[in-house]
């Protein structure tokens, strides 16, 4: 179960994850997590770059594996010719297809720097050793205005294959693979793709970064979900959708995520009220705060419960563990977990579950069983990456300001009990978050 106040991967398996991707493997029958590196000897990561992995029976609970890249692979993709190695590599994802595992990892030159690689490693087991194939995405050489090769994803389109990547640099880049190698398709990994995401000069925060790209056949739509905001703090998800894998993706009011739209928010920092959160209770002096930064993740369908997931890390926001310093983001919350929420499709566009997701069910419930009842509810507006805390409603104020949601049972996490937890949004779009009851803080 998901617990905070628990540094340790050997006593939970989440913790210290970052940039996480998630795959169901149907050969081993397990679901398997890949992140950034993190080397924390204090954390129990002793293994200082090689990508970590994390494995699961049941998407709860999760095992620390070690890292997935071979000693060979390691050193190639560090080497950086006449600058300083690679000091870590970032944000993997995997897949499982023609009878191996590909795993696309980025390897940049210093935080910071758009002179990045984007690797692509195989095995024939999904804990590696991965061997590099080859580098599918290459923008050293080139200036700020264009993408940075980081935060890979992989989207199909009936047969055809393609790259999705980028950051806040040159904006989100779509790139064509070879089906069969999995390597660019044009031969060139200098080749930068098509721009299907971009900051326009009306953005309040950093990005987009983080990106993911989904289908849905049910609404026939691809869903491009991105991060904006600072990684330590203002992190949030964001969602645009598409008939087209290529493009152009659209936020609700048809504006174009090139330059004109954000997308719509559907995850920012939030504190629900709490009177006995799960926690390990490792920091004696930690107390709850909440969550801040939920990001980079990745949709996930679940074909065991045929269920969708939005899988991402989020952070501690318990004072003890913030941190200020000088710069543009001074505010940073340094202790950071895995966690996989519920996702529902409303009316043709994602809402995530405000909860972690504990194993339940996920069938929907009737409204009905709110009537008359006090909620306690928070609203994630798109304009403001604070952290937001939630008040007291009733199902009827509710009722009035929203007009698409999902009613389901669920593990209150803050309170350590079942509860029946919603989500939704209203004509504008905007997120709400809400269970039955209400805690003051």
């Amino acid at each position: 179960m998901f617990t905070l106040n628990l540094y340790d991967v050997g006593k939970n398996g989440g913790a210290g994850a970052h940039d996480p991707s998630m795959m169901w493997d149907p050969v081993t029958k397990r679901y398997y997590s890949y992140c950034t590196d993190v080397y924390d000897p204090a954390l129990g990561i002793q293994e200082q770059i090689g990508i970590p992995v994390r494995s699961s029976e049941d998407l709860t609970s999760f095992r620390y594996e070690g890292v997935a890249l071979s000693p060979k692979a390691i050193a190639q993709g560090r080497d950086n010719g006449a600058f300083p190695p690679t000091a870590g590599f970032w944000a993997p994802f995997v897949e499982y297809v023609r009878g191996e595992y590909r795993m696309y990892y980025s390897a940049t030159r210093a935080f910071g720097s758009s002179e990045s690689r984007i690797w692509l490693a195989v095995a024939d087991h999904p804990l590696g050793p991965f061997e590099n194939r080859g580098v599918v995405a290459d923008t050293w050489g080139t200036d700020d205005t264009l993408p940075n090769a980081i935060d890979a994803h992989v989207i199909w389109a009936g047969e055809a294959c393609f790259l999705v990547y980028g950051s806040f640099f040159g904006g989100i880049y779509l790139k064509q693979l070879d089906p069969e190698t999995g390597l660019p398709l044009s031969g060139d990994a200098g080749e930068l793709g098509v721009c299907i995401s971009r900051k326009g000069p009306g953005a309040h925060v950093d990005g987009p970064e983080g990106a993911a790209v989904q289908y849905v056949p049910e609404t026939g739509y691809y869903y491009l979900f991105q991060s904006y905001g600072w990684l330590g703090e203002t992190y949030d998800i964001r969602v645009g959708r598409s008939r087209q894998v290529t493009g152009p993706y659209l936020d609700r009011q048809g504006r174009n995520l090139v330059e004109e739209s954000m997308g719509e928010k559907v995850a920012g920092s939030y504190r629900f009220a709490s009177a006995s959160p799960r926690q390990g209770g490792e920091a004696p002096g930690w107390s709850f705060g909440g969550f801040y930064g939920p990001g980079h993740g990745v949709p996930f369908y679940d074909p065991v419960r045929q269920r969708h997931f939005f899988v991402h890390h989020v952070r501690d926001g318990a004072s003890i563990h913030r941190v200020e310093q000088e710069g543009v983001n001074p505010v940073s919350y340094t202790r950071h977990y895995l966690m996989v929420r519920p996702m529902f499709y409303l009316d043709g566009w994602p809402v995530l579950g405000p909860e972690p997701y504990e194993g339940e069910g996920l069938e929907l419930r009737s409204p009905a069983l709110l009537r008359g009842k006090d909620l306690e509810v928070l609203c994630l507006p798109p304009e403001d990456n604070a952290q937001q805390h939630s008040y007291r409603c009733s199902w009827e104020e509710l009722q009035g300001k929203i007009w698409a949601w999902a009613v389901y049972a669920g593990w209150d996490y803050e309170n350590q009990k079942e509860n029946i937890l919603l989500t939704g949004v209203d004509k504008n779009g905007v997120a709400y978050w809400g269970k039955l009851g209400y805690n003051k803080i």
